[in-house]
């Protein structure tokens, strides 16, 4: 009888011990989250500082894409805010983008130092590979995205000549907000072959399935550069549609390479 009284107790103590372990486990990744949430925000503000500073100079580069010659401005047309406290906010909220861009690497850093222990040594491998070429690809989208800004701008002054003795009176804050979202939106659009690499090397996407799919996936392209766009007209679908077709085309040959290092390990 005593041994059966206290059998119960013995066989609980584990099942209490690893729900404590659980709960202690849990509790200590919210501090971490907590912490690290903590330090993203002191780089920003930081960074932020340094964005007020270059401000002048980043918002001079791209009204410069407007107010060039090939644009062909109507004559008299100005950058013009629509009340007193608009310039000070207007400050503030491109220093917040620019900080967000200064302390990028700072932010992913704690983002990977945070999700990095629970993935295996394959998918951390899979992740340090990726991740500098994601960074160069994203960094030539948004460039692609600058150099043609001026043909985009031209092609959307060009309808003013429909209405003749009209000048532009451009709010600076959605003209500045319009070019950085175009320039995002090229940047996002050319991490299509991170999207493939990444799907090949967890055995979800293979170069036969990509050369059968190509239709399907020029549609689904024209879809996204839609959606990614901040106007949504022809031309800038076609601006970033365009080389994402080809990044897709490319993406086959990097999958292929994925595909064939899976076989040889199988083996």
């Amino acid at each position: 009888m005593p041994a059966a009284t206290l059998e119960p107790d013995h066989m609980e103590e584990p099942e209490n011990k690893r729900s404590k372990d659980k709960t202690s486990t849990f509790f200590e990744h919210l501090e971490e989250l907590r912490a690290r949430i903590f330090r993203v925000l002191i780089y920003v503000c930081l960074a932020m500082g340094v964005g007020f500073w270059i401000e002048p100079y980043f918002y001079e580069s791209l009204t410069n894409l407007l107010r060039s010659q090939e644009t062909k401005l109507p004559q008299g047309s100005i950058f013009a805010f629509q009340n007193i406290t608009e310039p000070f906010f207007f400050k503030l909220k491109v220093s917040f983008i620019l900080g967000l861009m200064i302390a990028m690497p700072l932010i992913m850093r704690e983002i990977w130092g945070f999700i990095s222990p629970a993935l295996t040594p394959r998918e951390r491998r899979t992740a340090a590979l990726l991740a500098p070429f994601s960074a160069f690809l994203f960094a030539i989208g948004v460039g692609l995205g600058y150099f043609i800004m001026p043909a985009a701008l031209r092609f959307f002054v060009g309808f003013l000549d429909e209405y003749q003795g009209t000048v532009l009176m451009q709010n600076p804050g959605q003209y500045i907000f319009f070019v950085v979202r175009m320039m995002l939106a090229f940047g996002l659009g050319f991490q299509l072959p991170i999207v493939m690499m990444f799907l090949a090397k967890v055995g979800l996407m293979t170069p036969e399935v990509m050369w059968r799919s190509w239709r399907y996936a020029l549609v689904a392209i024209a879809a996204a550069a839609a959606l990614i766009t901040p106007s949504g007209d022809a031309f800038s679908m076609m601006a970033i549609g365009a080389p994402m077709s080809i990044l897709y085309f490319l993406s086959i040959f990097f999958v292929a390479r994925i595909a064939k290092q899976r076989k040889l390990e199988g083996k």
